[in-house]
């Protein structure tokens, strides 16, 4: 297997002291799956922090599609915007049942005047996002094979969310077809014919929304 890619747990980086005041100034949330955290657009003055579970975050394009841009989980920051501006660029759906630290845009600005390491690791976690739009940008546009688009998705998705079993690597959340679809911006009855292809050539096993790669190198070659 890969070597695990490098933690985006915002709360993993702070210090102990600054955790411990951090996790004093929200309160506690609880989702569940398939619940809407916020929509594009919306206006909200708190920040959320992934306790436990996964969110994905995406934009709707003006023919009512959606289109998955990340998929974050325990202790990401989902929506780092807020600190900027009050009206979100982006929706956020629970993948799975959560629970959140929820934090009022107020508070963390008191909070970070008083400690610029805790601002500075939230504001990385911006700029890592941005750098890795930078990256689907680029192997997203339509002269990227569809075929190598999804097999790099799942390969990754296995990667940064799956777990070893026996028979491969499973991601630790439902993935659907039309999820699937929506994060490489496909058709639903495409990327349906590609997994059936997958599962044949015995790359995956997908039944029920439960994914599981059970060839990670040779998916890998195919990306």
């Amino acid at each position: 297997m890969e070597k695990k890619v490098k933690s985006r747990n915002v709360l993993d980086k702070l210090s102990s002291e600054s955790r411990e005041k951090f996790l004093k100034l929200g309160k506690i949330e609880t989702r569940k799956k398939g619940d809407v955290l916020f929509i594009e657009r919306e206006k909200i003055e708190h920040m959320y922090i992934i306790l436990e579970g996964y969110v994905s975050l995406y934009r709707n394009s003006k023919y009512g599609d959606e289109r998955v841009i990340f998929i974050c989980t325990d202790g990401e920051i989902v929506n780092e915007v807020c600190l900027q501006d009050n009206k979100t660029s982006i929706a956020a759906r629970a993948l799975s049942d959560l629970r959140l630290l929820k934090i009022y845009v107020k508070d963390l600005d008191n909070f970070f005047e008083n400690d610029y390491e805790a601002f500075k690791i939230v504001y990385n976690s911006l700029a890592h996002k941005l750098r890795r739009l930078y990256r689907q940008t680029g192997n997203s546009n339509g002269t990227f094979p569809i075929e190598k688009r999804l097999a790099a998705r799942i390969w990754k998705l296995a990667r940064d969310y799956g777990k070893d079993i026996d028979s491969g690597r499973k991601i630790k959340f439902e993935v659907t077809v039309t999820l699937l679809a929506s994060m490489v911006g496909a058709k639903r009855e495409t990327v349906s014919r590609i997994i059936s292809k997958m599962k044949k050539e015995k790359l995956i096993k997908h039944d029920k929304g439960v994914l599981i790669v059970t060839d990670m190198d040779t998916l890998k070659t195919i990306v």
